[in-house]
């Protein structure tokens, strides 16, 4: 029974890297409806800032923590004012940014292999590496930390859809763009501030997988296909659903790898098994589509 409890533990855990990454797609498609398949490499790219910040320079965590947000930030600023919105502006098929969007994943992805080569590099603990006892709860510091973490950002970003006016201006632009634009809000803002959001938000959970996992090139291709996954199982816009998508894939992960036998090498199927179910069988996600309201 222990072993169930501690294996929990960690589902939450990783439960909430994949709605974090989850969430990274929702805020951009939601006012924009554009789908970033880059925000995988978005969480590579946030771990190893993450390891320089931490591991290089040795600064301590809460300042590290903060020199990745701002990096992300500006990674995803940049990326919409250099590839995004010049084909925005020239009204290119809606197709257009996510095929760009796909080339930037590789770009992303190549340059991090040159940068820092295939090795694995490790990324300190925000709460060390001890492990903690509750009853018949058990597991690591740094599960309690993703947990933590991961559900602040869930709450800032519901306080900001639910009761900004900011937020409030994202959804006037996702029920309709031209009618938003002729109401005073500014477009390209908007969606600048999405993919900036995105990107914090992605490398964020790229920063606290790290410790776990270490940092390689190669890590956004799983984390952008669990996030996705998470997306589809817990509705395509709404920001709890991205959490209980995340939740829920990864104890069906878990409990597949820990109880049925089979390689632990095959646990990448499972996400895109879980992927397929839910597009046949209940595409809006278990929590439906959020209808927006003017």
């Amino acid at each position: 029974m222990q072993d169930f409890f501690e294996l929990l533990v960690s589902a939450v855990s990783t439960g909430c890297i994949y709605g974090l990454v989850a969430l990274a797609y929702l805020l951009i498609a939601r006012p924009t409806g554009i789908i970033n398949f880059a925000v995988g490499e978005w969480a590579a790219l946030g771990g190893f800032a993450g390891y320089l910040a931490l591991s290089k320079f040795e600064l301590p965590y809460a300042v590290g923590m903060a020199a990745v947000v701002i990096f992300m930030f500006f990674a995803g600023w940049a990326t919409e004012r250099t590839v995004v919105r010049p084909l925005i502006e020239r009204h290119a098929p809606p197709l257009a940014p996510v095929l760009v969007l796909l080339g930037m994943l590789v770009v992303f992805r190549e340059s991090l292999s040159l940068g820092f080569g295939p090795d694995p590099y490790s990324v300190p603990a925000g709460l060390g590496f001890g492990r903690f006892e509750f009853g018949l709860f058990a597991g690591a510091y740094q599960s309690l930390f993703i947990i933590a973490t991961a559900l602040t950002i869930f709450a800032a970003a519901w306080l900001f859809f639910e009761r900004s006016l900011t937020g409030k201006s994202f959804a006037a632009v996702a029920i309709d763009r031209r009618v938003a634009a002729l109401m005073g809000i500014n477009l390209g803002r908007v969606t600048s501030m999405s993919f900036a959001g995105g990107a914090v938000v992605a490398g964020m959970a790229g920063l606290l997988s790290a410790p776990t996992t270490s940092v390689h090139y190669m890590m956004g291709l799983p984390l952008a296909i669990q996030g996705f996954t998470a997306l589809v199982i817990g509705g395509a816009n709404r920001v709890a659903g991205a959490l209980f998508g995340g939740l829920l894939l990864a104890l069906v992960e878990q409990l597949t790898i820990r109880y049925l036998p089979i390689a632990a090498g095959l646990s990448m199927g499972v996400p895109l098994i879980v992927l397929i179910v839910f597009l046949l069988v209940k595409p809006e996600g278990l929590l439906g589509l959020r209808k927006e309201r003017a």
